[in-house]
């Protein structure tokens, strides 16, 4: 019987959809890592040597295709995005386990191991900070980041988001503010030194430990020309609790657990003194704060993140007039806060994975 012609059309458009992801394969960027998967892709095949190499180059070869044809990507989005509606996960967790028990968010973690590397957006992210300093004469502008867990514990992490790489986005960012002039410090050499003293990043959670924003706080200080409030970590009361807070596994979709967590017994304010927030400002992800210590002194503004809302306005308040702090909103906090606050040292300390403007500019900043 000869083949109609819609049945040729019709095999010729499957033979075009099984044929178009190998063709399209020199053509989409190379990937190491999965992270729909959370996984390391199957390397390309070596040529065999032995006769059990050949043996094996089939299934190598098999793996290497699976993991390189063309379109991959977006067809697992598509297969996660159906597996959701029919009722499955359909998609990788946002948080993983690595060794020794040490969670980690997925989202920047190849950032933070340099096995992603954006310039154009540690050159975006620099030139906002560039640009408001120059909108803040006579204010003294220091800039750093929060680096992620693996930046100080890459031996803890998991084995695809290695090795660890140089240069970092980190590296780029504070390279491009030293151009401009903005003040800056490195706060991982330190965070990594303080790893023999205790924990410096909480186990089953995003952020760092005391420990940890006690060292970024006594490097900023230091860079702000402050060196009377450094605070002395031996001079501390130190102690280990319990807690099963932690948000990465929840985001690694496991049950909560516990872990022991370091403290020290400056986490309060001055007694009598507490938060108020800032009228007439707009905010996208918390509202900003004030803290009127009642005494003499400078102004402090953070403009950071979760990774600072908690732990800094204590370790400052001993030592400030006031203390402000602005969620940064990925660059685009309102610049009205400047005018509310009058701040004398603006401090710019985001999560070094939320050094992310995307083109984006405070609101009112022009």
């Amino acid at each position: 019987m000869l083949m109609t012609r819609p049945r040729r059309v019709l095999i010729l458009a499957v033979l075009a959809v099984l044929v178009a992801p190998v063709i399209a394969m020199p053509f989409v960027p190379f990937k190491t890592v999965s992270l729909e998967e959370n996984r390391r892709l199957a390397p390309a095949p070596a040529l065999p040597t032995t006769a059990g190499e050949w043996r094996k180059l089939p299934r190598v070869l098999d793996a290497w295709l699976a993991d390189h044809f063309g379109f991959r990507d977006p067809l697992m989005q598509a297969a996660a995005k159906l597996q959701r509606k029919l009722g499955g996960e359909g998609a990788a967790a946002t948080a993983v386990t690595g060794r020794s028990g040490q969670m980690f968010l997925v989202d920047g973690l190849l950032r933070s191991t340099g096995q992603e590397l954006d310039p154009a957006r540690a050159a975006d992210y620099a030139a906002f900070v560039c640009e408001a300093k120059a909108r803040l004469p006579g204010v003294t502008v220091v800039a750093s980041l929060a680096p992620s867990p693996a930046e100080i514990e890459p031996d803890l992490a998991p084995d695809w988001a290695g090795p660890p790489k140089s240069p970092t986005e980190y590296d780029l960012i504070l390279k491009d503010l030293a151009r401009c002039g903005v003040t800056t410090v490195d706060l991982r050499p330190s965070l990594r030194a303080a790893r023999a003293d205790g924990q410096v990043y909480r186990q089953l959670d995003s952020h760092w430990s005391l420990r940890g924003s006690l060292v970024a706080y006594n490097q900023i200080v230091g860079v702000m020309a402050q060196p009377g409030w450094r605070i002395d970590p031996k001079a501390l009361s130190w102690g280990v609790v319990p807690l099963d807070n932690g948000d990465l596994p929840r985001l690694a979709g496991q049950p909560q657990a516990g872990e022991r967590v370091e403290i020290h017994d400056a986490t309060a304010l001055p007694p009598g003194v507490a938060r108020a927030p800032i009228p007439g400002l707009a905010s996208r992800s918390a509202p900003a704060f004030l803290i009127d210590t009642g005494k003499p002194g400078p102004t402090v503004l953070i403009v950071g993140d979760s990774f600072t809302a908690d732990p800094m306005p204590p370790y400052f308040a001993a030592h400030v007039g006031k203390l402000a702090w602005v969620h940064e909103d990925r660059c685009a906090f309102d610049w009205r806060v400047m005018a509310a606050v009058k701040p004398d040292y603006v401090v710019f300390l985001p999560a070094a994975r939320e050094a992310v403007c995307g083109g984006a500019r405070p609101a009112h900043f022009k």
